[in-house]
């Protein structure tokens, strides 16, 4: 070993061991501190890379799984585009308010099956397609008459249920009744019919004997009967939503005897024809309140993606 340089070092130890030199302690900082640090890296990188690509149409871009997306709009003065659903059971503001607030490309389509149509007022264009997030839906509202004319359509009712039903509807809805020999039988009969029906069973029995053979045959019969005239033809006339004009309904009533009640049944004829007919009335509705300010189609409208 070199004398000279042990000499030197031991020289830079007492120096560094007398008193009155200064000398920078070590210092420890926290891993909250630094893994801060890192995360302010990471917003700053993220937040750059965001801007950026927004940017560039059909850009993508690649974000850590923990990452949360805030949406700042809130904070500013006015939001950067409209959007919103406006709901209503009435064609005059449904038309006003798509008319007030259309943007470029707007449509609006009518859905005739499922009554009712949907304005997409920021469709945009093909060449600028917009978020299609701002709309005004057409929902018309059924009746009370024929909300419960409805109710009852094909489902089997007992006496009491149905002699309310024609209680409550039959000046309403002027109902009329009849069947195959009485053309017109009265509100008053009609009831008292329904209230009182008889179930009249009837059972015969054939049988024969033979030497090599026999033969046994039964029949059976059930009939419902009552002193009034029963009604099996019954005519509903309802305005059935709002705006549409009233139509007539025939209805179908029919007894089943599966014991010793019987149960009656009211069956709306053609419901599918009156169903049609219906959503064609609605189309044509809303393309005269709209007049030519807005494309009517008839269709509906899902955003993909």
């Amino acid at each position: 070993m070199d004398p000279q340089a042990d000499n030197t070092n031991n020289t830079a130890t007492a120096e560094l061991l007398q008193p009155g030199v200064a000398f920078a302690p070590a210092v420890s900082i926290p891993d909250a501190f630094i893994k801060a640090l890192e995360e302010g890296q990471e917003i700053t990188a993220a937040h750059l890379a965001t801007t950026a690509a927004l940017d560039q149409p059909g850009a993508v871009i690649s974000l850590p799984e923990h990452f949360k997306l805030h949406d700042l709009e809130a904070f500013l003065p006015q939001r950067r585009r409209a959007r919103g659903k406006m709901t209503t059971a009435y064609v005059q503001p449904f038309a006003d308010y798509t008319t007030a607030y259309a943007g470029p490309g707007a449509v609006v389509f009518v859905n005739a099956d499922e009554m009712s149509a949907t304005g997409v007022l920021d469709l945009g264009t093909v060449e600028k397609p917009g978020h299609a997030g701002n709309l005004a839906v057409l929902s018309p509202k059924k009746t009370a008459a024929y909300a419960a004319l409805c109710s009852v359509n094909g489902q089997p009712k007992n006496q009491q249920a149905m002699a309310e039903f024609i209680e409550d509807w039959g000046v309403l809805a002027a109902m009329t009744f009849a069947n195959e020999q009485t053309p017109s039988i009265t509100p008053a009969q009609a009831l008292a019919a329904i209230r009182r029906i008889t179930i009249e069973s009837a059972r015969k029995v054939d049988n024969e004997e033979k030497a090599l053979s026999a033969s046994r045959t039964a029949f059976e019969s059930v009939a419902a009967t009552s002193a009034e005239p029963i009604p099996t033809v019954i005519s509903f006339t309802c305005q059935p939503y709002a705006d549409l004009q009233p139509r007539n309904f025939t209805l179908r009533l029919s007894i089943l005897t599966p014991g010793d009640k019987p149960a009656l049944v009211l069956r709306i004829q053609n419901l599918e024809t009156h169903v049609e007919q219906m959503g064609g009335e609605l189309a044509g509705l809303v393309h005269d309140a709209m007049k030519g300010a807005t494309p009517v189609l008839l269709g509906s409208y899902a955003k993909a993606g």
